[in-house]
This record gives structure tokens, C-alpha cells and sequence, in this order.
């Protein structure tokens, strides 16, 4: 195997990591969702950055999922079935990033956080629609509104802040 490949697992497997333990971390606390969802929204653009669109996009589909695993909360059975539109509203947020960070990294933020809520939003009304879930329809439609652009945003800007970080210091090179 190729050291490129042996670079692009390890650091994806690292990313996917720290997300776990964001993700696990946060269980334990209160709002978490303020908490967990930018530094999550975060290490997706951090992948797309340093490994291009296929670390974004392994670590924006098995997020949902590793989340749902480690969730005990009763709702998180009722959004099984609805991983992988989270998987999807992840991915567009890192394409659009990808694509348009070229030329403005800040509104490739902008531009996936409102495709990414947009998507979101529309899914969990279609999904609620489809399957009923009478004790958590309020919860979730709160859920995947609002909050999910300004995770996305705030993430977006701890994101940026990062990369800089790390292409100044480690002289990270960005994945085109």
C-alpha cells in the first residue's frame, strides 16, 4: 500500500475518531446539541480540507450513524431511519465548501450551512410525513430547523479558523 494511502486512512480514522468522541462526550452534556453539532460540522469541513472530497465524504456519512449508535436517548431510535438524509445534508454542506472555497472559503460555508439546513428541514417534513412519530414530531421538526444552520455556521467558522491554523503551522497541504 501506497504511503498516500496509508496517509488518507490514518487521518481519515483519526478524524472519524475525534468525532466519536465529540459525539460521546457530548451525551454527558446539557444543550448539547449547541456543543456537539459545530465542533461535528467542523472536522467534516477540517476532512474535506485536508483529505479531499472522499475524507469528507466517509466521515459525512458514518457521523449520523456512529451518533445514532452511541445515543441512548429514545428519540435516536426514531432517527435511524432518517441517517442517512443526515448523511446527505452532511455531504452537500462539504461539496458545497469544496467547490466554492476556491474562491471564498468563508461563503462556501454559508453556502452549504443554508443548502444543508434547507435540506434538512424539507427531509424531517417529508420523513414525518411518511413515518409517524406522534411523541417526537415537535422535537425533531425543532431539531432539524434553525439549529442546524447555526451549527453548521459556528462549526463552519471553527472550521476556517483551523485550517489556517494548520496550513500556517504544519504547512498542511489542502486537497484540491
Amino acid at each position: 500500500m501506497k504511503n498516500s494511502n496509508i496517509r488518507f486512512i490514518t487521518r481519515t480514522a483519526l478524524i472519524l475518531a475525534v468525532v466519536v468522541a465529540i459525539q460521546m462526550i457530548g451525551r454527558t452534556l446539557p444543550y448539547n446539541n449547541f456543543i456537539v453539532g459545530p465542533l461535528v460540522n467542523a472536522c467534516l469541513l477540517i476532512a474535506t480540507a485536508m483529505l479531499g472530497l472522499g475524507g469528507g465524504l466517509i466521515i459525512s456519512i458514518l457521523s449520523p450513524f456512529t451518533s445514532l449508535i452511541n445515543n441512548h436517548a429514545p428519540v435516536a431510535a426514531a432517527l435511524m431511519m432518517f441517517a442517512p438524509v443526515i448523511a446527505a445534508g452532511n455531504f452537500i454542506f462539504i461539496l458545497s465548501y469544496y467547490f466554492v472555497r476556491k474562491w471564498n472559503g468563508i461563503g462556501g460555508v454559508i453556502l452549504g450551512a443554508v443548502l444543508k439546513f434547507g435540506f434538512l428541514l424539507a427531509g424531517i417534513r417529508i420523513f414525518l410525513k411518511v413515518v409517524s412519530f406522534p411523541k417526537f414530531e415537535k422535537a425533531l421538526l425543532t431539531l432539524f430547523s434553525v439549529p442546524q444552520l447555526i451549527t453548521a455556521l459556528v462549526g463552519g467558522a471553527l472550521a476556517i479558523a483551523v485550517i489556517k491554523a494548520l496550513q500556517k503551522n504544519m504547512e498542511m497541504h489542502i486537497k484540491d
